[in-house]
């Protein structure tokens, strides 16, 4: 099963990654605050900004849509990426 989850890092460069898989994709300050700010979005545009401000490339948007689809239940799997990026 593809799953995709945040994961903090104790390094000051790369304080967390985007993990979707095997993959991890470092996400900079800037990013961090950049998701923090739309956390508070209803679950299809969350997902969606999701997608836009990660996916840097199409590699990595196709990547992290295939991690959304797999994980199932958009709203529950919105709700727990939320969660999981206000603690970043």
């Amino acid at each position: 099963m593809l799953t995709i989850r945040f994961e903090k890092l104790s390094g000051p460069v790369y304080p967390a990654y985007l993990v979707v898989g095997e993959y991890s994709i470092a996400l900079d300050p800037d990013l961090i605050q950049s998701l923090t700010e739309i956390a508070g979005e209803s679950s299809t545009p969350f997902l969606e900004k999701l997608v836009q401000k990660v996916g840097t490339n199409r590699y990595l948007k196709e990547m992290i849509e295939e991690g959304i689809s797999k994980e199932g239940e958009a709203a529950a799997l919105a709700t727990r990426l939320q969660g999981e990026i206000r603690s970043l």
